[in-house]
Parts: C-alpha cells; sequence; structure tokens
C-alpha cells in the first residue's frame, strides 16, 4: 500500500492506494504560500478522515509540475509518516522512451499518465488531460512516448474570459440546453461544452490522419467529467489515471 500524491497547478490530491479498486483520495488547494506546519494539518484531516494506519504505508510517491513546493510536501511528509517521499523524475525514474527533442522539457504528470495508459490499454493511445490545461499526449504503437498538444484549460478559459471582459457574467460549468445559447449565460456554457467537445474530437481526427492508424484514447482530469460523457468517440475514462501510474510505478521499482 502506497500514498500517491499529484501536485497540479491548481489542487494536490493525495491518493491511499491499497489496490487499483480501492483508492481512497481527497484534493488540497495548491499553495506556494503553506508551510510544512499547514501541510501536517492538511495530512493529519487526510489520515484521520480515512483512518489510514501509518505503518500500512510502504511508501510514498509524488508526481509535482509545482517545484516551488516540492521541499515543503517532501518535510511534511517526512515528518507526519516518518518515510521520505519518492519524487518522480529526481528519486525514481518512468521506464518510457521519451522521443522529445529535450526529454526534460516534458511534464512528470504527462510522463505518469502515459505509463498508467500503457498498463490500461494497449498503444497507440492518446491520453487527454483536462486539468488547469489540456494535456494530449501520444504514445505510438511502440509503446514510446512521442509528444502531443497543450491547451488552456476550461477553467482557465473561464477565468480568462471574465478578466478580459467587462459585462459577461460568471457562469458554472454545466451542460447547456441546446447548441444555441438563447442567453449569455447558456452561451457561454455552450461555447465552453460543444467547444472542447469538438476540440478534444477534432485534434483526436487529426492525431490520427497524422499517423494514418487508429487510436485508444484515455480520458482523465478534474474537469473532464463536464465533457466526457458526450464524446461520440469509443474511450477509456480513469479519473484517477495519476494515482494508478504512481501505484505501477510501485509495483515495478519498489519490493
Amino acid at each position: 500500500m502506497i500514498l500517491a500524491v499529484d501536485i497540479g497547478n491548481t489542487t494536490v490530491e493525495i491518493g491511499f492506494v491499497e489496490s487499483l479498486d480501492n483508492i481512497q483520495s481527497m484534493k488540497f488547494k495548491t499553495d506556494i504560500e503553506k508551510t510544512p506546519d499547514d501541510w501536517l494539518l492538511n495530512l493529519d484531516f487526510f489520515n484521520s478522515f480515512f483512518n489510514i494506519e501509518k505503518a500500512k504505508i510502504k511508501e510514498i510517491l509524488v508526481s509535482s509540475v509545482v517545484p516551488q513546493i516540492d521541499s515543503v510536501i517532501r518535510t511534511a511528509f517526512l515528518k507526519y509518516y516518518n518515510k521520505n517521499p519518492l519524487f518522480v523524475g529526481k528519486d525514481i525514474f518512468i521506464p518510457i522512451k521519451v522521443n522529445y527533442e529535450d526529454p526534460s522539457q516534458v511534464g512528470v504528470d504527462r510522463l505518469v499518465n502515459s505509463y498508467a495508459s500503457l498498463h490500461i490499454t494497449k498503444p497507440p493511445i492518446v491520453c487527454v488531460d483536462f486539468g488547469t490545461a489540456i494535456t494530449f499526449d501520444v504514445v505510438n504503437k511502440s509503446g514510446e512516448y512521442d509528444g502531443g498538444l497543450i491547451f488552456p484549460g476550461i477553467e482557465t478559459s473561464l477565468k480568462c474570459l471574465f478578466s478580459k471582459t467587462a459585462k459577461l457574467p460568471k457562469v458554472n460549468l454545466e451542460k447547456p440546453p441546446s447548441v444555441i445559447g438563447k442567453n449569455t449565460v447558456n452561451s457561454i456554457q455552450s461555447g465552453l461544452y460543444h467547444g472542447y467537445i469538438s476540440l478534444v474530437e477534432g485534434v483526436i481526427d487529426r492525431i490520427e490522419k497524422d499517423y494514418k492508424q487508429k487510436f485508444n484514447i484515455v480520458i482523465t482530469g478534474g474537469n473532464s467529467s463536464f465533457v466526457v460523457f458526450d464524446l461520440k468517440r469509443k474511450f477509456i475514462y480513469e479519473p484517477k489515471l495519476p494515482l494508478k501510474g504512481l501505484f505501477y510505478l510501485a509495483k515495478t521499482f519498489i519490493k
């Protein structure tokens, strides 16, 4: 049993992973101003909420795209669980060939997702992650990471829209009643909803045309549930894909 920690730009998800079918997780706000003591309070709440026995935790694996808080996280986890967390890309590495021009530029979150996807379905694979940014990551038929695409995330686009316009109202992320909005709120919701569905379907279609082959599709991310169930093509939905990726890494490297 491991603790899997996925540090993203918006949230930090901490998961107690007993097996692929038993993942208990909780998300906390990513805040570079938090001290180790602040995180200790979060960890104590998480641990108490799920009634976790510290002795059951064999290792702590961390995937992070926010290096500003890595040392604080390391200090807090070491103090609370008396275990030094292993950071992907620093203490442990992902066994996947990377065909990026500069492999060091690929975020570990994208590689963790790709590695997890290889355990879930056969390549070639497109993994789509709906986070602060929306990423498309391509694993070729040989199981190698080829690269991908990065777009502004749904909430990122929404915040940008409101910050740059004076009269548009704030809206909730909800499926609109129709494609054509009959009021401003529904118009914004429809633009986001149908726009991002079209984005996903269109990008995947272009990737497949570029490679001249069909891809298996894996979808994850905090905002994926907003659009994922109306996609026209077949896909595998894995909302806890990053935590599963860390679990697969633990099974591979930690005895």
